[in-house]
C-alpha cells in the first residue's frame, strides 16, 4: 500500500487465551491494510503464547511475537513491543 505509513499495534498479552484470537481478528480485518501487530506475552500461563503463535505462523509478514521471561506488567511490556516496532505510527 504505497502513500500510506505503516502504523504499528502494539500488544500486551497476558492470560487471555479466551478472546485473543477476537482482538487480533479484529485488527485483520481493518479496511487499513498496512500495518504491523506486536504481541507480546507477558509471562501467560494459559495457552495465551500458543493462540498468538498460530496468529504469527499465519500472518508472518504483519506479525511479531514477543515473550517474556517473567510477568513485567502491561507499561514495561509495551515498551518492550515498541522497541520492535517499524511503523511511522
Amino acid at each position: 500500500m504505497q502513500g500510506k505509513s505503516k502504523v504499528s499495534i502494539l500488544m500486551g498479552i497476558y492470560n487471555c487465551a479466551d478472546t485473543l484470537s477476537d482482538a487480533i481478528d479484529s485488527i485483520i480485518k481493518q479496511t487499513y491494510a498496512n500495518w504491523e501487530l506486536i504481541l507480546c506475552d507477558d509471562g501467560s500461563q494459559d495457552d495465551t503464547y500458543k493462540v498468538a503463535a498460530k496468529y504469527k505462523e499465519k500472518y508472518p509478514d504483519k506479525i511479531i511475537l514477543l515473550k517474556n521471561k517473567k510477568n513485567i506488567r502491561l507499561a514495561a511490556t509495551l515498551n518492550h513491543c515498541a522497541k520492535h516496532a517499524t511503523g511511522k505510527y
